[in-house]
């Protein structure tokens, strides 16, 4: 008699799937082979090659990593833009960089003085000095960031891959670039402008107001020469000190950035000498705080200058007083002119000129304000309708 062995069948946990709930059913499916067919070139296997060369090798290669990805992180989106940058919005910082890249492709890194003048210098397509080791992109975003948040050159050059020579070489270059670029859009506007954007809490009280001025001071790193520290040193700081003076519209644009003069220089020296005076109308009114003694100087424009008035001493002891009409007019101004220390606020947000400037950029100290001003105006308005 023939012997019969047992079979097995496996065990399935979901038989319905095969429509049938027994094995023997089970072992009557037709089962069938399929395959796909896929035509490929040796052009498509060489590129393919080529390319998983080219992802290994940069996948090798960390210090691109980390500047690629941290270039990424910088504009993933507006928030990060604003945070790393202080421009409001990703489009707004791809359109200055499109303004930009039209003529920052011949830039030379600076070196000092004589490389203004060297003309022996190595080409990178097209490019004079050294060759590129960033892209254009990444250099933009290199300046904006060290403006933007301050942050240490050896920090960046680990970020970049690159060293601390070059991190300074190319933050001096592009931000004297954006200065040269940028600066002319810090216009004086014209009256009209003004009048035609002005607040309602100006047109109220003050509506032939002109500019709001006030001048302030940026730190800086405390230099070895006992020339220099004495030129610097503000007695009303009690640091070393650089000083310009600011203006701004009623709406709250900067529209004047004068020069740094050292921290000891009166504000009447700077207004006198900056050049502010040759922007000021017959009919104007400038705004200011109490200690800018150029009433004179304004008068000369044939122009009015709006300070809070002086208290005067009392008859009946030795106290000062203001009478209540002057009282109302030390409050209508002063809440005028507090846009401008907003202004100055906003502007010191640039970490790098806000905290204490290293002495090694004092030379493209005036640029950075400059910059940082032209980056003021982009943001959203300061002064509400």
């Amino acid at each position: 008699m023939k012997r019969v062995e047992h079979v097995t069948f496996p065990s399935l946990d979901h038989v319905y799937a095969t429509g049938s709930s027994t094995p023997t059913e089970i072992a009557d499916v037709d089962v069938k082979d399929s395959a796909v067919q896929t035509d490929l070139s040796m052009d498509d296997i060489s590129h393919m090659s080529d390319e998983i060369k080219h992802l290994q090798s940069k996948l090798n290669d960390k210090s691109t990593l980390l500047k690629e990805a941290f270039t990424e992180t910088v504009t993933k989106n507006d928030e990060h833009v604003r945070l790393y940058t202080g421009l409001p919005t990703l489009s707004m910082l791809l359109g200055i960089f499109n303004i930009l890249t039209a003529k920052c492709s011949s830039l030379k890194y600076w070196s000092g003085q004589p490389s203004a003048r060297d003309t022996n210098y190595r080409r990178n397509r097209g490019k004079p000095g050294p060759a590129r080791k960033l892209s254009l992109f990444q250099e933009f975003i290199l300046t904006l960031v060290r403006l933007r948040l301050g942050i240490f050159e050896f920090f960046i050059a680990d970020l970049f891959g690159i060293s601390k020579s070059r991190v300074s070489q190319i933050f001096i270059t592009w931000i004297t670039f954006m200065s040269n670029v940028f600066g002319k859009f810090l216009k004086w506007p014209s009256r009209e402008q003004v009048k035609k954007y002005m607040p309602l809490s100006f047109r109220k009280h003050y509506p032939n107001t002109r500019a709001i001025i006030d001048c302030t001071e940026f730190f800086l790193q405390r230099p070895r020469s006992p020339t220099a520290q004495a030129a610097t040193y503000s007695s009303y700081k009690s640091k070393n000190t650089a000083k310009c003076l600011l203006a701004i519209s009623p709406s709250g644009n900067i529209t004047f950035v004068s020069k740094l003069y050292g921290g000891n220089v009166s504000d009447r020296y700077i207004t006198e000498h900056s050049g502010f005076l040759e922007f000021v109308e017959e009919g104007d009114d400038i705004m200011a705080d109490r200690g800018f003694t150029i009433r004179d100087l304004v008068t000369s424009k044939k122009a009015t200058l709006n300070i809070p008035p002086f208290t005067r001493k009392c008859s009946w002891g030795k106290r000062k007083r203001l009478n209540v009409n002057e009282i109302k007019q030390t409050r209508n101004i002063a809440k005028l002119r507090i846009h401008v220390e907003r202004a100055i606020q906003r502007l010191k947000l640039f970490r790098l000129i806000g905290n204490i400037i290293p002495w090694s950029l004092k030379p493209v100290t005036n640029q950075m304000i400059k910059v940082s001003a032209f980056l003021c105006n982009l943001m959203p308005t300061l002064v509400r309708k």
